[in-house]
């Protein structure tokens, strides 16, 4: 059988589908690139639409509201204080307040549901994890003592549920350096290092999130291999998620590349994508075919903004920009440290994006004794607090439609996915079959020749893998085939879908400055095989193909028990 490999899983934050260089981005992401020509890509990868639930079906391999995570906390917490009739089922005067949070929306990873750190260390592997976890909150009413409507939960952390070593953020989003005096309201967070909370206060003053886990995480690898164990790492970095922040030398680097503006970004990185296969030949990128003067979703264009607004909308885009070849730089650290220390042969690496690109502002409610400095010379530095907004997003999403929190639009759970096989010794095809982050888990113990647990594990009921396992496929030197009577449904934020081989069954409204009602929303139907950007709704002409999916989301909603809420999200 030979030795078992190391696995490497990196999950980048709010990275857009296209940023990348080997999926069509202007950005150089040289160390990426690489990893993918000696690897593989997959095209048609999966997630959900925001980040603490992906990363619940990531740990679990089952879906989110099973995992404890149908919403994240903080939006369970606000909507139950909310109160108003859009927010229903949630708020007291809707049914549901925060003494009768029901199991799915819970705001933790569910106690329930074996996380893949666990089962693997339970195999004999040493685990260690950095960055970004957003497991590990509990919806409660505010206190004296709590002025949130979430707290943290110390059962649901890392070290808690698998992780030998970790050095964690808790919260959802932070700043990236240490924080400035005065700090901004994304200064006030908390990390958790092996189980002891930390505030950001004391993260050492030349910190900067993706070097510093980086560091860590090479630390914890390079600490334990004197054990003779194998290894599983997880690289949940932060960036590019907002505030964009950068250094200046990256930032620096970007200069003057996104003045052309939106739409003739997205156009040269749709036409690359069309050259590296990425893109069927005759598929439509939504909004039509690209040019300066058609389609898009956000409130200008670029031909609307004045000199102003075309600079500092630039400026935006060099930040996020920075970050990427950023995160790029030290994966590339990451793996280089695999190579030197002779371990690189043997792991199974995973790159992957947590969902679509972020097309909403910063959330972060004032707070009293902190500040933000968003003036131009302060753009990506500490103290500033920004994101790049709906008109660069879906430049990240292209070609699809939508972005970050639109659950039934390819634009809000298309990712990136880029995987090294362990004793790979040259690149293999572009794998474009449907894939689901939900898989991952199931394909890890696969490779590492560990048993699924079914429906019980170390003597107590556990909720069973749902996700299929893609080892065997992978492995194949030709291009995986979908599995054409695969069915997968999935809500979030009152938005979702159903796929069955070629038919996509969709509930989305576009973006829109005022709430959305669900009913109101109608059910449109797109063929993936030909439609991926979601350009023709086909539902009129197929009304019994309509039926058939319509009729497996309600089987959906019933087993994961799915509160159908009120408002469709439609950007925030």
């Amino acid at each position: 059988m030979g030795q078992r490999p190391n696995i490497l899983v990196i999950l980048a934050d709010d990275l857009g589908y296209s940023d990348l260089g080997a999926f069509g981005g202007e950005i150089a992401t040289p160390q990426l690139d690489a990893l993918a020509a000696g690897g593989r890509r997959l095209s048609n990868f999966h997630t959900a639409a925001v980040c603490s639930p992906t990363r619940a079906s990531l740990m679990t391999g089952t879906d989110h509201h099973l995992a404890e995570m149908g919403n994240m906390a903080e939006v369970v917490g606000m909507n139950i204080t909310g109160n108003r009739p859009m927010q229903a089922p949630w708020g007291a005067a809707n049914g549901i307040d925060f003494d009768s949070v029901p199991p799915g929306y819970r705001g933790h990873l569910s106690a329930n549901a074996v996380a893949m750190p666990e089962l693997l260390r339970d195999a004999g592997y040493r685990t260690a994890m950095v960055g970004k976890w957003h497991l590990a909150y509990e919806v409660k009413a505010p206190d004296a003592q709590v002025r949130t409507w979430y707290r943290i939960k110390p059962e649901a952390l890392p070290h808690a549920r698998g992780f030998d070593k970790s050095f964690a953020l808790v919260n959802g989003g932070a700043s990236h350096y240490a924080p400035p005096t005065p700090p901004t309201p994304m200064d006030l967070v908390t990390y958790a290092e092996d189980g002891v909370l930390l505030p950001a206060t004391q993260l050492p003053a030349d910190f900067y999130s993706t070097k510093d886990f980086t560091d860590r995480l090479i630390g914890y690898i390079e600490g334990g291999r004197g054990s003779g164990k194998p290894f599983f790492a997880y690289a949940a970095y932060t960036a590019p998620h907002w505030p964009l922040q950068a250094p200046e030398a990256d930032i620096a680097a970007q200069k003057g590349r996104y003045d052309a503006g939106y739409e003739v970004v997205r156009a040269r990185r749709i036409e690359r994508m069309r050259a590296l296969g990425l893109m069927p030949a005759g598929m439509l990128p939504f909004g039509g075919v690209p040019s300066v003067a058609e389609g898009g979703t956000g409130p200008k264009r670029w031909s609307e903004l004045n000199a102003g607004e075309r600079a500092s909308e630039a400026r935006l885009m060099e930040v996020y920009a920075a970050m990427v070849a950023n995160l790029d730089a030290h994966v590339g650290r990451l793996v280089q440290y695999l190579k030197d220390s002779g371990q690189y042969d043997n792991t199974l690496i995973l790159f992957m994006s947590d969902n679509g690109a972020e097309g909403a502002p910063p959330y972060a409610p004032p707070v009293p004794g902190t500040q933000v400095d968003n003036t131009p010379a302060n753009i990506g530095r500490p103290g500033s607090m920004v994101a790049y907004g709906p008109r660069w997003a879906e430049v990240s999403a292209a070609p699809f439609r939508l972005f970050k929190g639109f659950e039934g639009a390819e634009g809000g759970t298309s990712a990136p996915l880029i995987m090294k096989m362990p004793r790979q010794s040259r690149g293999l095809p572009d794998s474009h079959a449907w894939m689901h982050v939900s898989d991952v888990l199931p394909t890890v113990l696969e490779a590492a020749r560990v048993a699924q647990p079914g429906a019980h594990h170390q003597g107590r009921s556990v909720q069973p893998i749902e996700g299929l396992s893609m080892w065997p496929a992978l492995q194949s030197v030709a291009s995986p085939v979908q599995v054409a009577t695969r069915v997968h449904a999935s809500e979030l934020l009152g938005t979702g879908y159903v796929v069955q081989g070629r038919w996509k069954l969709s509930q989305t409204p576009l973006l829109s400055p005022t709430p959305v009602r669900r009913a109101d929303v109608p059910w449109r139907l797109y063929d993936l095989h030909t439609d991926r950007g979601e350009t023709q709704d086909l539902a009129d002409q197929h009304p019994e193909i309509v039926a058939a999916l319509k009729a497996q989301w309600d089987s959906y909603v019933r087993r994961a028990g799915v509160l159908e809420q009120a408002q469709a999200y439609s950007g925030r």
